[in-house]
């Protein structure tokens, strides 16, 4: 009996831990390897969206997060690393001056900033949390999605490959 019941609690909690895992694996509203949420319903600050590039980053951004700043700037350093090979998209839903200003040094031909007014982009993500981002490919797949402070030029060619 008491071996049973060892391996029903085994059982019980491999299940457990395998629903978390693929729950993790679905973070907001969006699946590894699986398209994303288009940007179309943004408005891009002086109507400028950043170069085509194979692999975009989506950062989602509010200029109450106390680690925003820090965040554009471990993102500008990755885009600025990896030249050509990424654009950044950083997708706000306030029009403040203070959030403007926060985020006009970071704005460049390969860093957008897209307005989402009706906050349809961060629903379409599931957004609850910032700082959070997406690394997608050509596609529009996901690679990848986290705290944009984790993020390098290393840690994304390791992600790609």
């Amino acid at each position: 009996l008491e071996i049973k019941t060892h391996a029903m609690k085994r059982a019980l909690l491999i299940s457990f831990l395998s629903l978390l895992a693929a729950t993790g694996l679905r973070a907001q509203n969006v699946a590894l390897g699986e398209r994303v949420p288009e940007l179309k319903s943004v408005e891009w600050l002086d109507g400028a969206a950043p170069a085509a590039a194979p692999l975009t980053y989506i950062e989602f951004f509010h200029s109450s997060n106390s680690e925003a700043l820090r965040s554009l700037d471990r993102l500008k350093e990755t885009v600025e690393a990896l030249g050509g090979r990424l654009r950044a998209v950083v997708v706000m839903r306030e029009r403040t001056e203070r959030a403007l200003a926060m985020v006009a040094p970071y704005r460049s031909g390969r860093i957008g900033v897209a307005y989402d007014a009706d906050g349809r982009i961060f629903d379409a993500f599931g957004v609850t949390y910032v700082s959070f981002g997406v690394l997608t490919d050509a596609k529009n797949r996901a690679l990848w999605m986290g705290n944009t402070l984790r993020i390098t030029p290393d840690f994304i060619e390791q992600t790609v490959q």
